[in-house]
């Protein structure tokens, strides 16, 4: 990159010139990027649209799960927060030159794995080149958008919709024609859905449900991606934790007794059911769901909607008659599910029941409520503040402060002597990606049983999470 005259009739430091100061400046490597250097392994690990798009690229993966990334500016760590419950991402900055290099090699890599047969229409099995391609780079869903050029395929990561490929148009053709017939989507002039399961022989089987609107150029199909199996989300990814883990724990060990998850619309009910469901979907267990909408195809488990003349309560009277040893209601919302879940679960059924109040269910043995609050977006320069007397008065009422400090130290979030007065939050910082300081949800959680609540109660957790900078005290403060 050539120099530039500043204004003062001197030369100025080039890009690149410019990165490798602020690397020495705040003690971070600068790498020169060479085929060698680069893993496959660990380039693979952020998607290459993420990586192409926001120039970050993984090189180098340690045995500690310790992710080196190199970047041009170190503002593209906000977009691999997703990555951190896995990785200890460790950010070097680069030159454009060896970013390029990098991207080149990722890119390569790619057509060496999809690229001929995804140029091919006469290759076989298309439709599982893509979708391995799609769950390579981590998408939820894969759009693809046939006209008159081709069909255009795009992949949601991470939340946003990032381009892809396009497809040959006899290539993009034959992927949708496949996908309708066996999904039984019937092509014509109105919109329609189906739904298929997919075995790529991975150890992984996918539930596709398929959407086909027609266009004016084409056809537009959307195909949302739900893996049956290694969902990869555990108790502590949702935000459990200490003693409230444990007694989580304890209850899934017994397997008996009536487990109620209660919160409203949107906090995170749905995502716990179906975790405490993997957690115990073993071949030895006969499990049974009973829900209002089938969001997720697990193996094994014999899952029923509730809809037409069937109520909920004759559906799970159904389900109890099939001798299950679990039990999964999503939805209680009347006296009659909820008297017949709590007989079921006396008799030795291990009964898991969503509810918006914790109240519908009574005989609960334990209740998991749950909230979700806006999680911070990462921020080089985070600003940090103490509570103000307003704040601390608005939420003593709901928190005792003593329970929220000793369990920050008996979780090793803080040092054993430090004092409440100096714990200090953490405000959302605005970029150009995230407006707000915000990116994703954070689940923060209650366990209550008829004794008393475990551990932290619900707006005890939300401060728990603030003081360590996962989300801000407004955020908490909105709980109450």
């Amino acid at each position: 990159m050539e120099r530039s005259i500043s204004w003062l009739g001197r030369e100025s430091l080039s890009d690149d010139e410019r990165r490798h100061a602020l690397a020495h400046s705040l003690g971070i490597p600068f790498v020169q990027l060479g085929r060698d250097d680069v893993s496959v392994e660990a380039l693979s690990i952020i998607p290459e649209p993420l990586s192409r798009e926001h120039s970050v690229v993984a090189f180098a993966l340690d045995e500690q799960d310790g992710l080196q990334v190199a970047l041009l500016d170190l503002s593209g760590l906000e977009h691999l927060e997703f990555l951190r419950p896995r990785y200890r991402l460790l950010p070097r900055l680069t030159s454009r030159e060896s970013l390029t290099r990098a991207l080149i090699r990722y890119q390569q890599h790619l057509r060496d794995l999809y690229g001929k047969k995804l140029e091919d229409p006469a290759a076989p099995n298309l439709l599982d080149t893509l979708l391995r391609h799609a769950l390579h780079s981590r998408a939820t869903s894969l759009h693809l958008q046939s006209d008159q050029g081709g069909t255009l395929v795009r992949y949601r990561i991470n939340g946003s919709l990032k381009n892809a490929m396009t497809l040959p148009r006899a290539v993009g053709a034959s992927v949708i024609a496949k996908l309708r017939t066996l999904a039984n989507v019937p092509a014509g002039s109105l919109p329609r859905e189906g739904r298929l399961r997919v075995d790529l022989g991975s150890g992984e089987d996918l539930s596709l449900q398929v959407s086909s609107v027609p266009t004016v150029a084409g056809e537009k199909l959307v195909v949302r991606i739900a893996r049956e199996r290694a969902r990869g989300f555990t108790l502590e990814s949702l935000g459990l934790h200490g003693e409230a883990l444990e007694r989580v724990h304890q209850v899934l060990l017994k397997r008996r007794g009536l487990l109620a998850i209660a919160g409203a619309a949107g906090a995170g009910k749905a995502t716990t059911l179906y975790t405490l469901l993997d957690l115990l979907n073993t071949p030895e267990l006969s499990i049974a769901t009973v829900e209002t909408e089938v969001k997720h195809v697990l193996p094994r488990i014999a899952q029923t909607e509730v809809g037409g003349e069937m109520s909920a309560a004759a559906v799970l009277r159904a389900v109890l008659k099939t001798d299950p040893d679990v039990v999964m209601v999503n939805t209680v919302a009347d006296r009659e599910v909820s008297a017949l879940a709590a007989a079921a679960a006396k008799r030795g059924v291990f009964v898991l029941a969503g509810v918006e109040d914790a109240a519908v269910l009574p005989d609960a043995d334990l209740t998991i409520k749950v909230a979700t609050v806006r999680r911070l977006g990462q921020s080089q320069i985070p600003e940090r503040h103490k509570l103000t007397r307003a704040q601390g008065e608005e939420l003593e009422s709901s928190a005792n402060f003593a329970a929220v400090l000793a369990t920050l130290k008996e979780e090793g979030k803080i040092k054993k002597d430090t004092p409440w007065k100096d714990i200090q939050f953490v405000k959302p910082v605005s970029s150009s990606d995230q407006p707000d300081g915000f990116k994703g949800l954070l689940g923060v959680q209650e366990i209550s049983t008829k004794e008393g609540v475990v551990g932290l109660n619900l707006i005890e957790d939300g401060i728990f999470k603030a003081a360590q900078g996962l989300t801000s005290i407004e955020e908490v403060l909105k709980l109450l």
